[in-house]
């Protein structure tokens, strides 16, 4: 027998498909704004500029720029799109990208703001760059520009990017997210640009001391080993060759050679068994020669120190040891005695550290 579909079953059918639809519509994840409790600070270790971000974000970092995402995943397809040309993205997929970038006049071949805008205007044509605005970062005055492009059937890509000049270099600083989330996590994507400290002028000295003297002004280093502040015109290396079964290593310098800091970090549990905090030191105190030993607190933990015999004359040193967890660091000042200025500033850098 043929059945009949009748009009009331239609309607009510279609009742139905409209109802999953709007349930599925309102299934999906929408884009909100995280709560930030932890960040990481980030110094460029070539130019100085530092930034702050989320705890957990990702930061890739290369001689010219810093890039921040707000995970792996997003990371992932700002690449596709960069390498690409189009994407599709789905709710998991969303994010945000944060980019840091430096370039000196004598590279840009412009000296002047509105030259080096009107050649971002050019090479970064296909984000159709508009909506100019004064901007600034800290004391520095420059402009922005709001973007947005298609990047794919149902993605948008929209952000901003702002370019000021300082001290004979241009620094852009880019800011975007996939669909709403550029909007919806643009509060904090402002915060972190809030962040950002550009590095000092350089200064020039007529008496060479004067210019090697630790800088009253400091910077915050960080890795996953250890968290400290240090003079702003002292370098942070991290040397690849590691003395006497160290795991990490870390050298403090400024122009003088003979005024460091230096961290070395050993395990206590090795292949050859655990090694005792107290016999490390016994072991490691010799090789310096000690002159008094005494006690000290770094990150609020007991310490020993051992003021060392001269290396060579004029120069002074100090070490300290301390455990936590399943790590011994070793630590070393060394300073030229008659410049009274370095003892103080590495023993600020020993008051800071955070031990992780």
């Amino acid at each position: 027998m043929k059945k009949v579909f009748s009009h009331g079953a239609f309607t009510a059918t279609l009742f139905v498909v409209v109802l999953v639809s709007l349930t599925i519509t309102s299934c999906k994840k929408k884009a909100e704004l995280p709560t930030i409790t932890e960040w990481e600070t980030y110094q460029d270790p070539i130019n100085g500029s530092e930034i702050q971000y989320p705890k957990g974000w990702l930061r890739n970092s290369d001689p010219k720029r810093t890039k921040i995402y707000s995970s792996q995943i997003v990371a992932d397809k700002f690449y596709d799109f960069y390498t690409q040309g189009s994407i599709t993205i789905n709710e998991e997929q969303g994010g945000v990208e944060i980019e840091v970038s430096s370039e000196r006049f004598a590279d840009a071949n412009v000296g002047t703001l509105d030259g080096y805008k009107a050649k971002s205007v050019d090479s970064y044509g296909p984000l159709n760059l508009s909506n100019e605005q004064p901007a600034s970062f800290g004391k520095e005055t420059g402009v922005k520009f709001s973007f947005g492009v298609k990047v794919g059937k149902e993605t948008n890509l929209r952000g901003e990017k702002w370019i000021i000049a300082h001290d004979s270099a241009f620094y852009t600083v880019s800011i975007s997210g996939f669909n709403e989330y550029f909007e919806v996590y643009k509060p904090l994507l402002e915060k972190i640009i809030e962040s950002i400290k550009l590095p000092k002028p350089k200064v020039s000295y007529k008496d060479p001391n004067a210019a090697s003297l630790p800088s009253p002004d400091v910077t915050k280093f960080t890795n996953d080993f250890v968290e400290f502040e240090h003079p702003q015109n002292f370098d942070v290396t991290m040397p690849k060759e590691k003395k006497g079964g160290a795991i990490h290593s870390l050298h403090v310098e400024g122009l003088r050679k003979d005024c460091t800091f230096d961290l070395e970090i050993f395990l206590t549990k090795t292949d050859k068994g655990e090694v005792k905090f107290e016999k490390f030191v016994e072991d490691n105190k010799a090789k310096f020669k000690p002159k008094s030993t005494g006690s000290d607190k770094i990150d609020g933990i007991n310490s020993v120190t051992v003021v060392a015999s001269s290396p060579a004359k004029n120069i002074e040193r100090k070490v300290f040891f301390v455990t936590k967890g399943e790590r011994i660091y070793q630590i070393v000042l060394t300073w030229y005695q008659p410049m009274a200025e370095f003892k103080p500033a590495f023993e600020k850098i020993v008051a800071s550290l955070k031990l992780k």
